[in-house]
């Protein structure tokens, strides 16, 4: 259900997109519709209507805001300008932790955009996609536990990155 809303969210433009940001109302039925709906079926019912229908319904799922996420992204963003210079002067184990986080979200997200956008469930099917946002939790899991443990073991990622450039 995550994935077809991220599917939803990216690929709503215009009509569609102002549809996810209105309240839905219940017709009675099960059937969640909102106002702006309500004004565009008097134009193009059938072909409006079955689409807005399941997208209104997923957004109604998930309560939570996408602004908000861009927002966080763009703060991690520019936290990282300051994060990544910090702890390449100054190495220490809570620049380390913060620096293997920052960097692991910042390439989750990105990796999950990038799934979301091209491994579509109306192109490669619904299986393959939940498969493939799957796959790119678990690598971003795995990528955090090894930073983590490299960081907890062995010289950690600002050490190494300054022995690295010293070469």
């Amino acid at each position: 259900m995550i994935t077809v809303f991220h599917v939803a969210r990216n690929n709503c433009r215009g009509i569609l997109w102002k549809t996810l940001q209105s309240k839905p109302r219940s017709l009675g039925n099960g059937t969640l519709i909102t106002q702006k709906e309500i004004s565009l079926l008097k134009h193009k019912p059938a072909a409006f209507f079955s689409t807005a229908q399941s997208v209104c319904a997923a957004a109604a799922a998930h309560d939570h805001s996408h602004s908000r996420i861009w927002t966080a992204e763009r703060f991690l963003s520019a936290a990282l300008v300051g994060i990544l210079p910090a702890a390449i002067a100054f190495p220490n184990p809570v620049l380390d932790y913060a620096l293997a986080l920052s960097m692991t979200v910042h390439v989750h997200w990105g990796i999950e955009a990038i799934v979301v956008d091209y491994v579509r469930p109306s192109v490669v099917g619904a299986t393959l996609s939940k498969v493939a946002v799957a796959a790119v939790y678990g690598l971003s899991v795995f990528t955090l536990g090894g930073l983590f443990y490299f960081n907890y073991t062995d010289v950690g990622f600002s050490q190494a990155i300054r022995m690295l450039w010293k070469l």
